[in-house]
């Protein structure tokens, strides 16, 4: 058969964490909660694969029984004695005592120590013997010895009742607080056989793990909510709020505020331009300004003329066609050179005058050219000299002609000249300072000055190289495009300027608050990319928290609770409504109706009367309702094993006599396998448990007699051997040694005041036992409900005359008696040594003449 670690072990199947839980709860290991809830985390984080539920006895160990052997001694326990002493019984233990007798405040003693006590008191205080004259720390002290027995071990301890003991916690309690709560509440199947104690563990564990999970989110919440919390942040509020709202990932974040927040990499330039310009609109003389922008525009576009033609000049294209002509011209030169050495050679005869000759020889060619002859003929005139040619002259004059031919010169001074004609000297010129002091921007007059100086420096490069027919690197050209934006964009704010100024006052006042937003904009960027870090810890916080809620809501326990209540529908269910019926059977109570209710690894059982609407309190009568908390009782008791000591407070006020047989029965069948004390005032119900115990030879039922010595005296507890009914001779023999007690000599004061309030006890039970034995007879008893028509006959009617004075007595008594509430202001007259002796003296009459034979 299956228990209800089985179906545990279902329920945690697959998770790793879940079997760690159940193995942790089988195994009744100690739990540090911020531990566990590390582990797992680990284990979930780390998705590791399940380990296999402890190989455990899942089998119930067999419980040890608790048993009250002895109680002595008690200490600033209301008013009991500390001279108590009594033992009890392994079964049933009957106390019987009149109110104000000392029995509640045994009761109260053992709820106190009680976890298994249904009450609707929340108040358990038990006060301390206020009678006492001196309480010092150590008397304040509320202790009673005790002797139990758990399984086969036996101990005595001194137990202080306001600590909780670890073996007398297992007392069960039954008194009058425990009735609404047992019957009106949903009550929870707490202990429970084959394990199920597991199911409620495991949920508390759950419960643990989410309360722990619920501290760190609100750990987190507060580190979170404190990131941004100074003031400083106020103007950036709205802002930090956007950006919490739509960054979800701290690797999202940068680009998000380069997107939305773009910041300036020359914030403090830009606020400074920004509040210049709303100084510039603010000022009162706008007119000279203007004059001034525009002297500024002016030399602007001349410089950037001057720029924009030398960048022409010294850009790649044109440096390479001025590279060429110089390259060209040492190519002519270096032709020029070798016809100059070819023509020494034919001339060699003329040593000294070697170039004036080629000159001559060049101008006798540009003769021919300028008069298109292309040949010289024989005989014809020479030139240079007017002879008349031979053969030889004429082949020689024609050879010197062809040499001339061959000469550079000529495209050696058109290259030179093309080459001079790019010289770009005095292009750009400084700024003098009356025009630097036209602008106010002293960074961007240095920038047009750097430029310039640099722009002159390759000038002169340029120049230099240009003069000397070497080739120009390409280090004189210059990217310019920078330099002509930063002045067409000065240019432009020129305008702008020149136009703001030229506005309406209405427009101005619009354009001031524009660029102060504009400015506040630029702040707010800034001031945000310098909480990058605190943003993405808000955002990173933020993120744990999500992740800390979904696996907080791994920790739900409906699933325990669905596993559990199929576990109980199996394994429990039908074994407790049958015994909840049994018990209302017997009982008398049958129309109540059950429902159970699974709700965090428990099932909680509620009880109605017709329809879940009505409560059983507003349905039956108060005996009805006493007899159905007994019957839940009970049946918690049978479902979770429990033969522990249990304790009933006056089980049968409110019952008529038919139902405290059916309780009297419950309780002794209960009696059978477990230590039950029974505490009453009710002598019937006392007869009644005497009466069920003789039947048997069980030797472990006891009954007692609780007593009172004096106020500061109570709880004397004498064992009763015999259990029988007081009768009219016994109380009138008790009556008779109180009288030689309180006419004593050193009985005075409050010692005489509790004394008669004793007597008068008893002399109520006189005036009911006169009328019982004395007039009818025993025909009708306090305590049985039948009339014994046997004896009618036997009625002394005499005792009519007497009728009279027993009930003014009995009147009397019941203001009189111990244990009476009304204080003897109010009630106008006390019991006193006088009064006594006059009713001891007709009580002591009235017993002799109708004594029973």
């Amino acid at each position: 058969m299956k228990t209800a670690v089985h179906f545990l072990s279902e329920w945690a199947e697959g998770e790793a964490w879940k079997v760690y839980i159940l193995n942790k709860v089988l195994a009744k290991s100690k739990t540090d909660s911020e531990q566990l809830l590390k582990d797992v985390l680990y284990l979930m984080k780390s998705r590791e694969i399940p380990d296999k539920v402890s190989d455990v006895d899942r089998n119930d160990m067999e419980k040890q029984v608790l048993t009250i052997d002895e109680i002595s001694s008690p200490r600033n326990i209301n008013a009991l004695s500390s001279d108590i002493n009594f033992s009890l019984g392994k079964k049933l233990n009957v106390f019987y005592g009149e109110n104000g007798s000392g029995k509640s405040s045994y009761v109260r003693m053992f709820r106190k120590f009680a976890d298994n006590y249904f009450t609707s008191e929340k108040d358990l205080t038990i006060i301390p013997n206020v009678y006492m004259e001196q309480l010092t720390k150590k008397t304040m002290e509320q202790v009673v010895e005790t002797t139990y027995s758990l399984g086969e071990q036996k101990k005595k301890e001194i137990v202080n009742i306001n600590q909780r003991h670890n073996v007398l916690c297992k007392i069960n309690i039954f008194d009058t607080d425990s009735i609404v709560p047992l019957i009106n509440n949903d009550l929870s199947f707490s202990i429970l056989p084959k394990g199920f104690e597991n199911f409620q563990i495991t949920s508390n564990l759950l419960d643990i793990l989410r309360i722990e999970t619920l501290k760190a989110i609100n750990h987190m919440n507060e580190s979170r909510d404190k990131i941004f919390i100074d003031s400083s942040h106020n103007f950036i509020r709205e802002d930090i709020e956007n950006i919490l709202g739509n960054v979800k990932t701290t690797g999202k974040l940068k680009s998000y505020l380069e997107s939305n927040y773009p910041k300036s990499d020359e914030y403090d330039e830009v606020i400074k331009e920004i509040d210049f310009q709303i100084n510039e609109l603010e000022s009162s003389n706008p007119i000279d300004k203007i004059k001034i922008l525009n002297a500024q525009k002016t030399k602007l576009f001349t410089i950037v003329k001057s720029i924009e033609n030398l960048s022409v000049l010294l850009n790649q294209e044109n440096l390479k066609k001025v590279n060429k002509l110089i390259v060209d011209f040492e190519n002519k030169l270096i032709e020029e050179h070798k016809f100059n050495l070819s023509f020494k050679k034919r001339v060699s005869f003329l040593e000294v005058v070697n170039n004036e000759w080629l000159e001559f020889i060049k101008a006798g060619k540009h003769y021919f050219d300028s008069i298109n002859k292309k040949q010289i003929n024989l005989n014809e005139p020479c030139i240079f000299c007017s002879t008349p040619l031979n053969s030889t002259s004429a082949t020689l004059i024609d050879s010197y002609m062809k040499q001339i031919s061959n000469s550079n010169r000529e495209t050696l001074n058109s290259i030179e000249k093309e080459i001079q004609n790019h010289d770009i000297t005095n292009m750009i010129k400084l700024l003098v300072k009356e025009e630097e002091a036209l602008f106010e921007s002293e960074k961007f007059i240095e920038k047009i000055k750097s430029t310039m100086q640099l722009l002159n420096r390759n000038i002169d490069i340029f120049n230099t190289n240009l003069k000397a027919k070497k080739t120009i690197g390409a280090e004189v050209i210059l990217d310019v495009t920078d330099v002509i934006e930063t002045i067409n964009t000065e240019f432009d704010a020129l305008n702008n300027r020149i136009e703001n100024l030229s506005k309406s006052k209405d427009e101005t006042g619009k354009l001031i608050v524009s660029l102060k937003n504009s400015k506040l904009s630029v702040q707010k960027n800034e001031k945000l990319h310098t909480l990058t870090e605190q943003l993405e810890k808000w955002i990173f916080l933020q993120e744990e928290i999500e992740r800390y809620k979904k696996i907080k809501g791994k920790f739900s326990t409906n699933t325990l609770t669905n596993k559990q209540a199929e576990a109980f529908k199996i394994i429990v269910q039908e074994e407790y409504i049958k015994t909840f019926e049994d018990f209302s059977k017997d009982l008398k109570v049958p129309n109540v109706d059950l429902k159970l209710i699974p709700k965090k690894g428990e099932t909680l059982r509620k009880k109605f009367v017709a329809s879940e609407k009505y409560k059983v309190t507003q349905i039956m009568s108060e005996g009805e309702q006493k007899a159905i908390a007994m019957v839940e009782f009970a049946t918690d008791l049978t479902m979770r094993n429990d033969f522990n000591t249990i304790l009933f407070d006056d089980p049968v006020t409110s019952l008529d006599y038919k139902r405290t047989e059916s309780i009297v029965n419950l309780i002794y069948k209960l009696s059978k396998d477990r230590q039950i004390l029974v505490f009453t005032h009710n002598i019937m119900f006392y007869y009644m448990l005497y009466n069920i115990s003789e039947k048997t030879t069980n030797k472990e039922n006891k009954f007692f007699k609780v007593d009172e010595l004096d106020k500061m005296n109570k709880g004397l507890v004498s064992e009763s051997f015999n259990g029988k009914l007081e009768n009219l001779s016994g109380i009138t023999k008790r009556l008779k040694d109180q009288k030689q007690s309180i006419n004593s000599k050193k009985c005075y004061g409050d010692e005489l005041e509790q004394l008669l309030k004793k007597a008068y006890s008893d002399i109520r039970t006189w005036c009911e036992l006169i009328v019982e034995e004395g007039f009818l007879k025993k025909i009708i008893r306090r305590h049985e409900p039948n009339i014994m028509f046997s004896k009618v006959k036997d009625i002394n009617g005499s005792f009519v005359n007497e009728l009279e004075q027993v009930s003014d007595l009995f009147e009397k008594s019941c203001r009189w008696m111990a244990g009476h509430s009304q204080s003897v202001e109010s009630q106008n007259s006390s019991a006193s040594k006088e009064s006594f002796n006059e009713d001891m003296e007709y009580i002591l009459k009235i017993s002799e003449q109708y004594k029973s034979n």
